[in-house]
């Protein structure tokens, strides 16, 4: 015991000293499914570390090592659905054989396929680091029984990384270290400047090297992810935007080949998509054409159930549409842009909006079989929207 005691001290006294890594960004979680996860972090300078695992509360039954870098990577495998699992970092002491723990948190796996009940959130427009954004990210991290967050685009106000960490990573720290967040691009992760030619690797530079998705489309512009009975596409839009530099999402392009054939290769009871720019909006921004024209057609006729937007900073929810009107067989849009960036006033007065709100807000999502309960707060965690959706 007293052994134990010493080298704690020693541990601690080293890291005062300055003589231990330190981890300056993270960890995080990306990429889960029921049986995997990765494991993000990254270290003050490039050295080895030692990440051990396994259900809770055993969190070091199983071990493994990342190489000397600064940017680490871990990949779990061989989970169990539904499990709570555990993990720690351990840190190398400098100038010594000895190692520190830097870290450890709690995750839960996704539920498999033959599970038909869970919750997550979803928000977006973000980066900011102002009051509201903050406000918002206490609020979220509340609700400790949801498997992931949603996030609609523009995560990073300038898009750069060395903006990230104040308005992202630190941000929803607690959280990230526990659930993944799956994410849309929005204009300004690919920078300030998206329409210049001169930032054509921006986006490489500054985001897709610290970010993981599934690898089933072209990440980190579109992907999707199952979990239980439903299934979540996320989808690069930015190409309406003006953003060459983003895949096109046109008729016949690569992208919409493939969400097609995504939608079409699914049994699962819930469809949802994610994406930047709004089908539907009576925001600032409104509507793109060739948008609207190109994926609402391909949303009715697979039958999603929502689609998550961001880009214009309110809440708006409308009514099923289909065929530009208002329909009960139709598509539901909700636009979750008031993450914490400056709101938008009100454009346009539609038939088809159902809700339209100027508040910052986020959305706790539950699904329960068949049927989807809905619930929208504001930075003050007031209800400010509840809506329900059964099949």
């Amino acid at each position: 015991m007293r052994f134990r005691i010493f080298l704690s001290a020693f541990f601690f006294l080293s890291y005062l000293n300055g003589n231990c890594a330190v981890i300056e960004r993270g960890p995080y979680l990306e990429d889960m499914s029921e049986k995997s996860v990765v494991i993000r972090y990254r270290t003050d300078i490039p050295t080895s570390s030692w990440l051990t695992y396994g259900v809770y509360p055993d969190c070091d039954r199983f071990s493994t090592v990342s190489r000397i870098v600064k940017e680490h990577k871990v990949n779990l495998n061989g989970l169990l659905p539904d499990t709570t699992h555990c993990y720690r970092i351990y840190l190398p002491v400098l100038g010594s054989t000895n190692s520190y723990k830097a870290d450890e948190a709690v995750f839960k796996t996704f539920p498999d396929e033959k599970a038909t009940s869970f919750s997550f959130l979803s928000f977006g427009d973000s980066g900011s680091n102002s009051e509201p954004q903050k406000k918002i990210a206490e609020m979220m991290s509340k609700f400790s029984n949801v498997y992931f967050t949603l996030h609609t685009g523009d995560l990073v106000d300038s898009g750069l990384d060395a903006d990230a960490n104040s308005q992202y990573f630190k941000m929803y720290g607690e959280m990230l270290k526990k659930i993944p967040f799956y994410i849309a691009l929005g204009n300004h992760d690919y920078g300030k400047d998206f329409n210049s030619e001169e930032t054509k690797n921006f986006l490489k530079e500054n985001f897709t090297l610290y970010h993981n998705c599934p690898l089933n489309g072209l990440c980190p512009h579109y992907y999707y992810f199952d979990i239980a009975n439903a299934r979540f596409i996320i989808l690069d839009s930015n190409r309406f935007y003006g953003i060459n530099s983003a895949p096109e999402l046109t008729k016949g392009s690569a992208q919409y080949l493939w969400l097609e054939k995504v939608l079409k290769n699914t049994n699962k009871t819930w469809k949802f998509i994610v994406l930047h720019e709004p089908v539907y909006s009576s925001g600032e921004h409104g509507i793109i054409e060739d948008e609207n024209n190109t994926l609402a057609p391909l949303f009715e006729k697979y039958g999603v159930d929502i689609v998550f937007q961001g880009h214009d900073h309110n809440y708006e929810r409308t009514k099923p549409i289909k065929e530009n009107l208002p329909d009960e067989t139709g598509v539901i849009y909700i636009t979750l842009g008031g993450g914490g960036r400056d709101l938008y006033t009100k454009g346009d007065d539609n038939d088809w909006s159902e809700v339209f709100i100027l508040k910052h807000h986020f959305a706790y999502v539950t699904i329960e079989d068949k049927k989807l309960i809905f619930n929208v707060y504001d930075m003050n965690g007031e209800l400010i929207d509840k809506f329900s959706k059964e099949k």
